[in-house]
């Protein structure tokens, strides 16, 4: 079989990140220096994109120019000494922080922080570069997360933009859980305005073009379950209100702080020319909501280490038995994808999973696991065994329990 490149490795497993470039293109448009800078060593192109229709495109670059300005500001405003941007997809914010003299720890996928991290590097000062730190992560991985901060000294501010839309339930919870234990260990505080990513956007079409917004909403919900390569996710944060997500929080251990847009966002370039847009803009982010959470409790100490992940393949004849242990998501799906397309014959037509020492699997652990089940001849014939309760959830929760065979 042919080799897969690690770029088709990286996307086939996560195909999210590729979206990310998207708003690096939209900042340089509006004139941000640094963007252009960065811009110029990593390429922006989306695919599709060319089709989005010009108007559509302004709207995105606004809204994309107000959330990067005032995640800076929110960052520099913060008593924290560390800023955390998870993910930090291919924004600049890294240079900004770097600025403040605060320590910059950019957190995303390893397909996004291999491109990222050099190009960065190409365009900061020798000072900047000292205060620059880029790791590869899985937000739903605390092993992956507390290895990538292990160094970070002082209080963190979290900053969380556009991600949490994209987690099934077991991961939303997973990542609450995780946020949790790096502010009990290091202190600081968690902002993300995730749950009104769609409403900014619809409100700011509503706002310069004084059109109805909801198809805009409509767009991004199918756009982003395309590009995700999975179902939508009917979580609280995507549909639930306000004061159903704030009570989700809080369950989790978190005093919510809120804030408004309009309270936080500065002159925008990208309406530098349009003065009344922009007061129009201002009204209408007073609905958009910032939430700065600390928390109001000391998680319990973990049960114990993770085991460590590991795949194995043995062929008998048309069978193929895979089995996997530890956790299988975004940091070791590519890992299991190699060991399949390695151990593959011509001839396979049975595929058994045995997930007696999984502990748990996310969305790219899920998207390995159907393009193995896409595989064979008889999708019926894809196996999986021995799950624990937990792992069960998961698939019962993100409907694969109706795609695959479990026995």
């Amino acid at each position: 079989m042919n080799d897969i490149s690690r770029e088709e490795l990286y996307y086939m497993v996560n195909p999210v990140f590729a979206t990310a470039k998207g708003c690096l293109g939209l900042l340089k448009n509006t004139g941000i220096k640094e963007a252009a800078e960065l811009a110029e060593q990593i390429d922006t192109t989306v695919k599709g994109s060319a089709n989005t229709p010009q108007e559509i495109r302004n709207i995105y670059m606004v809204s994309n120019e107000a959330r990067y300005h005032i995640g800076n500001i929110l960052a520099k405003e913060s008593d924290c000494d560390v800023i955390v941007d998870l993910p930090c997809g291919y924004v600049p914010r890294g240079i900004v922080v770097a600025d403040m003299k605060k320590a910059f720890y950019g957190l995303d996928l390893p397909a996004v922080i291999e491109e990222l991290e050099p190009a960065i590097m190409k365009i900061a000062t020798e000072e900047q570069k000292k205060y620059l730190h880029f790791k590869a992560v899985d937000a739903t991985n605390y092993a992956s997360l507390k290895d990538a901060l292990s160094d970070a000294k002082g209080k963190l501010c979290i900053l969380m933009d556009g991600l949490l839309g994209y987690f099934n339930e077991p991961e939303l919870n997973t990542v609450c859980e995780n946020m949790k234990k790096l502010l009990a260990e290091h202190g600081g505080c968690w902002i993300t305005a995730d749950r009104y990513s769609r409403i900014q956007a619809a409100e700011t079409y509503q706002a310069l073009t004084g059109g109805d917004g909801e198809f805009i909403k409509a767009m991004m919900s199918k756009g982003g379950a395309k590009v995700a390569d999975i179902p939508v996710n009917h979580t609280v944060i995507q549909e639930g209100t306000p004061e159903e997500c704030k009570a989700f929080f809080a369950g989790h251990g978190f005093a919510v702080q809120e804030i408004s847009y309009a309270d936080k966002m500065p002159e925008l370039m990208s309406l530098k020319d349009a003065p009344e847009k922009t007061a129009k803009l201002k009204e209408a982010y007073q609905n958009i909501k910032v939430w700065i959470m600390t928390l109001r409790e000391t998680p319990a100490e973990a049960a114990g280490e993770e085991k460590a992940f590991g795949c194995a393949f043995s062929a008998d004849g048309s069978r193929l038995l895979c089995s996997i242990t530890g956790r299988l998501d975004t940091i070791t799906a590519p890992e299991l994808l190699t060991g399949f397309h390695n151990s593959r014959t011509e001839g396979i037509e049975e595929i058994t999973v045995d997930l007696a020492e999984t502990e748990y699997i996310s969305s790219a652990g899920l998207r390995v696991l159907l393009s193995m089940c896409k595989s064979l001849p008889d999708s019926r014939k894809f196996r999986i065994i021995n799950c624990s309760d937990a792992v069960r959830e998961i698939l019962e929760v993100t409907g694969f329990d109706q795609i695959f065979q479990i026995g």
